[in-house]
């Protein structure tokens, strides 16, 4: 189809009788101006920036996933795995920043009389050590030739997509079967976090087996729900994506999924919550320290993780 007309209807009222490569075209140059914008803030350590840019960077690749019969996948491939690259670099920024508001709200909720020893000191220490070589490593990627080469190459994508004979079609029908897709492929991914759970149970062999047995399983278990989290992700990106031509069809989607994420996201942070306060404790116990209050914020966060995955099989895409 004509690229310029794409282009142009960009910034155009769209709807579901826009063509497909429009709408889609229209959400990636939202998320590479968002990278634009978000860029210097990162730079100057402004709240917030890290995840917002974060977040725009992982849109733009679940949106060249998940319409690669739109905007041609095999030839944003390596720009997706930049993408990709890219999140991970702002990750480590903020996955810390997330961990260290975990754990002081959960010892902020541990009565006072049950905190033993200078548990806030320990776990701010841990942090603002980790948020420093964090933050040096999102800068150093920032001022990198590799991201460079990334924001040149969205420019490029932007200016001269590489559209397929779909993306000509009418987004109120050509993007049912994308969106649709993504929701499918959550269910499977929550269909196997239910097998996950049920395994041990169904092996008559299960019961009294050792430790290091259950742990697998757990592990198991928490790595299928990362992996139903990721498809959520998807999931909500795509019907985002997709609402000015799916409308009510997409919101419903959106906000689901969104929904269930959030629920994963919470599991998953519980899992790295535990392992963080087991380190905690470990080098708390090698200077004398009492580790009482650590078993505490542990049991606590095993107790929240376990809450959610007695609600996640009434979760889920209607």
């Amino acid at each position: 189809m004509d690229r310029a007309s794409v282009n142009s209807a960009v910034d155009a009222e769209l709807t579901a009788g826009s063509t497909a490569g429009g709408v889609v075209l229209a959400y990636v140059r939202k998320q590479v101006l968002a990278i634009a914008r978000y860029d210097p803030l990162v730079r100057r350590d402004a709240p917030d920036a890290v995840h917002q840019m974060r977040v725009a960077t992982r849109r733009a690749r679940s949106a060249l996933q998940a319409f690669g019969q739109i905007i041609d996948r095999e030839a944003t491939r390596s720009l997706g795995d930049e993408l990709k690259w890219l999140a991970a670099e702002l990750g480590h920024a903020r996955d810390s920043e997330v961990m260290l508001a975990r754990l002081t709200a959960e010892l902020a909720a541990v009565p006072p009389v049950l905190v033993v020893g200078p548990v806030q000191a320990r776990i701010t220490g841990h942090f603002t050590a980790e948020l420093a070589q964090a933050g040096k490593a999102a800068l150093h990627a920032l001022d990198g030739p590799r991201y460079l080469r990334l924001r040149d190459d969205l420019d490029v994508l932007l200016a001269d997509p590489p559209l397929t004979p779909l993306a000509g079609r009418k987004a109120g029908k050509a993007l049912v079967k994308p969106v649709r897709r993504t929701a499918r492929r959550l269910q499977r991914a929550l269909a196997a976090v239910t097998a996950a759970e049920g395994h041990a149970h169904e092996d008559p062999a299960a019961e009294g087996r050792d430790t290091a047995m259950d742990s697998d399983t757990a592990m198991d278990r928490d790595t299928a729900i990362h992996e139903a989290r990721k498809a959520a992700k998807r999931a909500r990106y795509a019907a985002e994506a997709a609402l000015p031509a799916l409308g009510d069809q997409a919101s419903r989607q959106a906000a689901q999924a969104k929904e269930l994420q959030e629920l994963l996201g919470d599991h998953h942070d519980s899992v790295v919550a535990r392992s963080v306060l087991r380190g905690l404790a470990d080098q708390a116990r090698s200077v004398g320290e009492d580790t009482f209050t650590y078993g505490i914020m542990y049991g606590r966060q095993a107790c929240a993780a376990a809450e959610i995955e007695r609600e996640l099989p009434h979760a889920g895409p209607g």
